[in-house]
């Protein structure tokens, strides 16, 4: 987290996540992001059977300075967020 007199701006590295699977909320002190993904995979043959699975989870929650979160802007490029939001 960078912050500054102005604005606060923090980046997550996320590669694993598509935005789909992403929910954030951020609200005027606080910030809570929440991923999740779940793959699964099926092998059927005659006389095989062979099924995996894997969840993948991120979550994270702080509190923030006094910011704007409808001026905040929030981007997800190549698996980094980012967001920037203005302090009030």
């Amino acid at each position: 987290m960078k912050n500054n007199s102005k604005e606060v701006i923090l980046e997550f590295s996320l590669p694993e996540f598509n935005r789909k699977e992403i929910n954030l909320k951020l609200l005027k002190n606080s910030l809570n992001i929440k991923a999740q993904k779940k793959k699964e995979k099926k092998v059927k043959k005659k006389d095989f059977f062979h099924q995996e699975q894997s969840h993948k989870i991120f979550n994270y929650i702080t509190t923030l300075p006094n910011i704007n979160p409808k001026k905040a802007k929030i981007t997800f490029t190549k698996g980094i967020l980012k967001i920037i939001a203005p302090k009030k």
